[in-house]
């Protein structure tokens, strides 16, 4: 799955569209555009291929993010009119798309790289046919797939998955949440073994013994076949004692609630998804409840929503794009611990998205000097420290070496039967 707890409508889209969403990435190969395009001595050309909300609903996501180019437009211009980047103005660029069509995916990715030649592009769902195929810098790419070390980095306010499942289970570590306790782990693609073998190293290394390794290898179309395996699993996990349960990946993040309703099991361990964006589009997809989620801990690298919004920063952001645009819909979204909570849309995301990654290619091009090129950028990106970034929960935002993704203080979440939601749990271990 990436990158965790996303500011797009990734996270909804992975389990209604499945492997739809795996079709259209860019394979790896020799970049068909100049790495350091869309840079003049007065502009910097950026784009953002946007989600198209409305043709998502033929498969079943309603999701509603608010205006993208209408965020971005509004923030830039401001930017542009104080400052701007380093004295250059960035000039936005769109390309509408459909995660759930390969066509889609491909075509806005050549659109923005070679017809509108930008420099950098702000959270595309699938960044990597920006960087490896057009040598593009990216911000705040929602789905990741293979690069090398050699290709434009994508700069993310979050970690991806394996530096922050080492986060998380040391925070659960000291929260006494495995003390005494029987670990397996579970999962259920092929696709999600790397991150089950640094999880392996992580247990490891914090100490905790590891009881049982298994995967649901059925087929992930075939619901009757995975429930079976996923029947077969569990009581080999309750034979040997297991009452804490780590699903891994994306796959292992929603099978295992899924296929235990389905079972209607007796056996309710504590479970723990290591993808929090995951299991979020599995709630909120899912029809009625889940009595399985009561036990369920995970955690997530950024504030919610609701915590962002009240951030001063991001409310200068809302006030720009009222004031450019007001006829824009921008609802103040609400506690997640409120049974209406769920049906407030989130047309905040679009300026929460927008405000947070241009405030982050300010920054890093301002650092990067009159030079701006993808490698100065980068340098410059993996020298940024102490950034105040708005919506990050207070904190400053870092990078390192090789390191093109902040770590900071991880939010515990866990499953609210009365608002039917994921929710920010309290500070004592569940």
């Amino acid at each position: 799955m990436g990158i965790k707890r996303t500011l797009s409508a990734a996270a909804a889209l992975v389990t209604v569209t499945g492997t739809m969403l795996a079709t259209g990435l860019a394979p790896a190969g020799a970049a068909t555009s100049p790495a350091d395009q869309g840079v003049t001595a007065t502009t910097i050309q950026g784009g953002n291929p946007y989600v198209n909300f409305v043709a998502l609903k033929s498969v079943g996501v309603n999701i509603n993010e608010g205006s993208f180019p209408d965020a971005y437009n509004a923030i830039a211009a401001y930017m542009n009119a104080h400052g701007g980047f380093d004295g250059r103005k960035l000039v936005m660029n769109y390309a509408e798309m459909n995660p759930s069509v390969a066509s889609d995916q491909t075509s806005s990715c050549s659109t923005l790289t070679e017809d509108d030649h930008i420099f950098v592009a702000f959270a595309p769902v699938f960044p990597a046919c920006y960087q490896t195929t057009h040598d593009t810098l990216v911000e705040g790419g929602s789905l990741p797939g293979a690069v090398t070390a050699t290709t434009a980095p994508d700069f993310s306010l979050a970690a991806p998955d394996a530096p922050f499942d080492a986060l998380m289970l040391a925070n659960f570590q000291k929260r006494g949440v495995f003390k005494g306790k029987k670990v397996a782990i579970y999962y259920g693609a092929d696709s999600d073994k790397p991150e089950v073998t640094a999880v392996q190293a992580d247990l490891k290394k914090l100490g905790i013994p590891l009881a049982l390794t298994a995967e649901d290898s059925a087929v992930a179309t075939d619901v009757v076949a995975s429930d079976q395996e996923t029947a077969s699993i569990a009581e080999r996990f309750k034979s040997a004692g297991v009452n804490v349960v780590l699903g891994v990946g994306g796959s292992g993040s929603t099978t295992w609630v899924r296929a235990q309703l389905d079972n209607q099991s007796t056996y309710k361990p504590l479970y723990i998804p290591t993808s929090e964006s995951s299991l979020l589009s599995y709630v909120e997809t899912a029809k009625g409840g889940n009595p399985y989620l009561d036990n369920v801990l995970t955690a997530t690298p950024t504030p919610f929503t609701y915590v962002q919004w009240k951030d001063p920063g991001i409310q200068k952001c809302v006030d720009i794009v009222k004031k450019a645009y007001p006829s824009d819909e921008i609802d103040a979204p609400l506690n997640p611990t409120n049974p209406n909570a769920a049906s407030v849309p989130a047309t905040a995301v679009s300026v929460i998205q927008a405000c947070q990654y241009l405030t982050l290619f300010q920054k890093i091009a301002d650092a990067a000097g009159k030079n701006l090129t993808v490698a100065s950028f980068t340098k410059a990106g993996y020298a940024l420290k102490n950034a105040s970034i708005p919506g990050t929960g207070g904190g400053l935002v870092s990078f390192g070496n090789n390191q093109p993704y902040a770590i900071g203080p991880i939010t515990v979440v866990t499953y609210s039967p009365t608002s039917k939601t994921l929710v920010p749990a309290s500070a004592t271990a569940k």
